[in-house]
């Protein structure tokens, strides 16, 4: 559903600033927005071509799906892959894959059981958590195009309970 600009205006003015919403055409507030935005696609590019290097088969990226959304849906063999990406600079406070909390997981696999109700083609399939943690040069990192220096792939990441 996309909202009436009229509509998003009327919330901006209320709200003080713009809030961009996903499935609206309003513009991001600011370019550091645009910059995250940006690298966040860019790391699930080259998190998809990483796993198809390694032999997996993308299926589809950025699915939604109730509240949340799966960033890689891959195909390893007979196995559906649900992967989030992560990328932080190399040194940050907490790392790529240290930041996925407790609460995100249950999001994702509350994602993943949506689509596998969805889907009836994948109800049969095994399925797994994969997480591809992104490290990003320091320095550059600020740079949409920012070349990774670091992908670990964390293979059956964690499991739906």
């Amino acid at each position: 559903m996309t909202l009436p600009r009229r509509l998003i205006s009327g919330l901006s003015k209320r709200l003080g600033k713009l809030i961009p919403m996903r499935g609206t055409d309003a513009e991001l507030p600011d370019s550091k927005a645009q910059t995250t935005l940006a690298r966040g696609h860019r790391a699930e590019t080259v998190a998809a071509e990483y796993l198809s290097r390694q032999g997996l088969k993308l299926i589809d990226r950025n699915v939604r799906a109730g509240r949340g959304e799966i960033d890689l849906i891959m195909q390893d063999g007979a196995t559906l892959v649900f992967v989030e990406v992560r990328a932080r600079k190399t040194g940050a406070w907490v790392s790529a894959a240290e930041s996925i909390s407790l609460a995100k997981r249950k999001k994702i696999i509350e994602t993943a059981e949506r689509l596998l109700n969805e889907k009836p083609a994948w109800r049969n399939s095994p399925c797994r958590f994969d997480v591809v943690a992104i490290g990003l040069p320091s320095k550059s990192s600020s740079e949409p195009d920012a070349k990774p220096s670091e992908v670990n792939w964390i293979k059956d990441a964690f499991q739906a309970e």
